[in-house]
């Protein structure tokens, strides 16, 4: 492992501090960004997920789905997973901790946004996967999650 993904935790919690402390100092920029959409999608975070996401996608080995059939258990195990345990389980987090927990402490009309981005970071390791050398196990469950959406 590299340097980089050794430290990936601390790497995430500095970005978010430099981010909070940038946003307070600078709070004109960030609204010009945060306004910066189309269709209710912010055009940066949109972009900034593609750049994220693209590296992952061309290290995925096409060639290989030619294989699948011997992996049916697996692909299977991976789907009921990512379909029925992962978003109902995030659900009800999201439930438990934003409708419960935090609700004081964020906006009223968007509690069912926050819960709707916990339900989709359930998802975002699979994304991960692609690079970790399970990219034929994920081909065919990332092929049908980005068919249905």
């Amino acid at each position: 492992m590299s340097v980089f993904e050794r430290f990936l935790t601390f790497w995430v919690f500095l970005c978010i501090v430099i981010g909070i402390t940038l946003g307070k100092f600078l709070p004109g920029v960030f609204q010009v960004i945060g306004g910066l959409s189309v269709a209710q999608v912010n055009l940066p975070v949109g972009l900034l997920i593609w750049v994220m996401i693209i590296p992952m996608l061309v290290k995925v080995d096409f060639g290989a789905l030619g294989q699948i059939r011997r992996h049916v258990k697996g692909i299977g195990v991976t789907l009921f997973v990512n379909w029925l345990v992962k978003p109902f389980s995030m659900a009800l987090l999201g439930w438990i901790f934003i409708r419960h927990l935090f609700a004081p402490l964020l906006p009223a009309d968007q509690l069912d946004s926050y819960i709707a981005g916990l339900i989709l970071l359930a998802a975002a390791p699979a994304l991960r996967w692609f690079s970790s050398g399970a990219a034929l196990r994920m081909a065919i469950p990332c092929a049908l999650s980005h068919r249905w959406h």
